[in-house]
């Protein structure tokens, strides 16, 4: 019996959040403003193409200063030549394939994963604004169930 107390009074209070309107599914031009600010798959692919040079340009880099800084001692013209790409090529021989390999991947992820959010931003745009109103329901709702108890309105004002 209490259970069913208790459901009862769960629906009697979210009875008037459920009568809210909400809005249809369906066109909504501000999806095409949305989709249009995601990056094309082209300007990602582009962005992988400069991710790819700036390693190339970091792997490029001299360490045989540092190199010589670190260890104490003075290297031979050969160690001293060496950059981040030859000391990664030690153990690997296609480090630097590797990286440009594994960049290329990730951009094409993220090209993927941006088609996929231009699919689903109608539906996230229409979940947000749902949130958003029932929310304000139940505030509304707060706030009228405080004033249906008597509520003492002298109490608002705290400058008095």
């Amino acid at each position: 019996m209490r259970k069913l107390i208790i459901a009862a009074s769960a629906l009697a209070i979210a009875a008037p959040a459920i009568a809210q309107s909400y809005p249809e599914p369906g066109y909504d031009p501000r999806d095409d403003e949305i989709v249009r600010s995601l990056p094309a798959p082209g300007e990602i692919e582009d962005m992988g193409d400069r991710v790819g040079d700036v390693a190339d340009a970091i792997l490029d880099t001299p360490v045989g200063p540092l190199r010589e800084a670190v260890e104490g001692r003075r290297l031979s013209r050969r160690e001293r030549s060496e950059t981040l790409g030859d000391l990664a090529s030690h153990d690997d021989p296609y480090a630097r394939d590797r990286v440009r390999n594994e960049i290329a991947v990730a951009s094409s992820q993220v090209g993927a994963a941006m088609d996929q959010l231009a699919v689903l931003t109608p539906v996230l745009r229409r979940t947000l604004e749902d949130a958003a109103i029932r929310m304000e329901a139940a505030i509304a709702q707060s706030r009228a169930a405080r004033h249906d108890r008597r509520y003492d309105e002298r109490y608002d004002d705290w400058d008095r």
